[in-house]
């Protein structure tokens, strides 16, 4: 699904249990359905972090709503290049919360591998520290009072 505001087509993005943003240039070009969750390793991590590829300034996010837990979706995976700018990483982000709003999830759950990533700019939006008890640094932003305004 790609258009000039993929947010609009409100019906298909509820049915999506596995998707891709993709943001190019601080702008949202794309919303994708995806067969199957990201697969993710500290393998593709090192392999992207060498070998970033793809265009300059852009920003590619995967999530999915788990079958066990669907009041929830989890951020699987981020991918940008060393000439992301904030502006696109923020896009992504936003629009992830704003298919949050649209599929009615609870929350949003996430292990952030990186340190780019800082925990002050995860708690200054929205999200809290998670499951401690685990290792790596797992959070969660939770809806439970509403929905942020759409950017």
């Amino acid at each position: 699904m790609s258009a000039s505001n993929p947010l609009t087509d409100t019906t298909r993005i509820r049915r999506i249990r596995s998707g891709r943003i993709v943001v190019e240039g601080g702008r949202l070009t794309a919303i994708e359905r995806r067969w199957l969750p990201a697969q993710t390793s500290m393998l593709r991590v090192w392999w992207d972090t060498y070998f970033p590829g793809g265009q300059p300034d852009r920003c590619v996010l995967d999530f999915h709503r788990p079958w066990g837990s669907p009041g929830f979706l989890t951020l699987d995976y981020v991918r940008s290049g060393p000439d992301t700018g904030f502006k696109s990483f923020r896009r992504a982000v936003a629009t992830l919360d704003e298919i949050a709003r649209i599929q009615g999830s609870l929350a949003i759950v996430a292990h952030v591998s990186t340190s780019s990533i800082s925990d002050r700019l995860l708690s200054r939006w929205g999200w809290e520290q998670h499951c401690l008890q685990w290792k790596g640094r797992h959070w969660i932003k939770r809806f439970y009072d509403g929905y942020p305004a759409p950017l």
